[in-house]
Parts: structure tokens; C-alpha cells; sequence
């Protein structure tokens, strides 16, 4: 179907952050989680055996299509990121952090709290929250 396609191919993109028409063994077990279906490492290990150690688009769509569960998942948790990604820069930082919760909560985070929240879910450590950071928490 197209419309599945289109959506394969957004989420490529999102996960292809360098641009270079592939996706790593580690973004493509968070693709699965958009898609309610946990990875082992030893599914990873095997995809990886049968493609070597990226995926480009065909070979995504392809094991996506034998995997894919709830696309209702995978909209859910896109449409909260955007809810805090404000900017749209592709990544939630303290400031942007800070004034959801006030608005979540209806009072601000301690500094303690929010150094919290970003330790636990900053997996890559840049000091901000990426999408592949947020799908790691929310789809564990």
C-alpha cells in the first residue's frame, strides 16, 4: 500500500540521521519498537548475517513488512516527541524539557528532577533527547 510505503520511508529518513541511505543494526531495533515488536540482539544479529552491517531502503521495507505490528504505536509516540520537540530541531533539550513538565504538572521541575529525567533517558549522552532516545523509553 502507498500509504505504508510513505510511512516506511518517513521513518527511514528519521533514523538515517547522516543521510547516507542506511540505517545500523542499533536504528533498526528502534524501528521495531515503533512497531510493538522488541528485537533481540540475537534478531539483530541475524538480520545483520543477512545483509551485512546496515540496512538501505528496500531491505528496510522488506524486514519491516515481515515485523510490523500497531503503526498506531509508532504514530502515538512520533506525535509526543513533536509535542516536546517544539522546534522541530530533532532534539529535546533541558530548556524545551522544563517548560512541558511546567505545563504537564502545572508547577516547574526542581533542577535535580530534570537532571534526573535527561540521565535516564539521554541513552547517547549529548546532553538532549532524540528521537531514538525517546522511542528507548517509551517503547522499552
Amino acid at each position: 500500500l502507498p500509504e505504508q510505503l510513505e510511512e516506511l520511508a518517513r521513518i527511514f529518513r528519521s533514523f538515517d540521521a547522516q543521510n547516507k541511505q542506511v540505517v545500523s543494526a542499533r536504528e533498526l531495533g528502534a524501528c521495531f519498537k515503533c512497531f510493538g515488536y522488541v528485537a533481540t540482539e540475537a534478531d539483530l544479529n541475524e538480520i545483520v548475517g543477512e545483509v551485512g552491517g546496515t540496512v538501505d531502503f528496500p531491505q528496510f521495507v522488506h524486514i519491516m513488512s515481515k515485523r510490523m505490528k500497531d503503526c498506531d504505536t509508532l504514530t502515538e509516540i512520533q506525535e509526543a516527541y513533536r509535542a516536546f520537540d517544539k522546534d522541530s530541531k530533532g532534539c529535546i533539550g533541558r530548556e524545551q524539557l522544563a517548560k512541558m513538565f511546567s505545563k504537564l504538572e502545572g508547577h516547574a521541575l526542581s533542577s535535580e528532577e530534570l537532571d534526573e529525567i535527561l540521565r535516564e533517558a539521554d541513552f547517547d549522552g549529548d546532553g538532549t533527547i532524540s528521537q531514538l532516545d525517546f522511542i528507548n523509553v517509551i517503547a522499552p
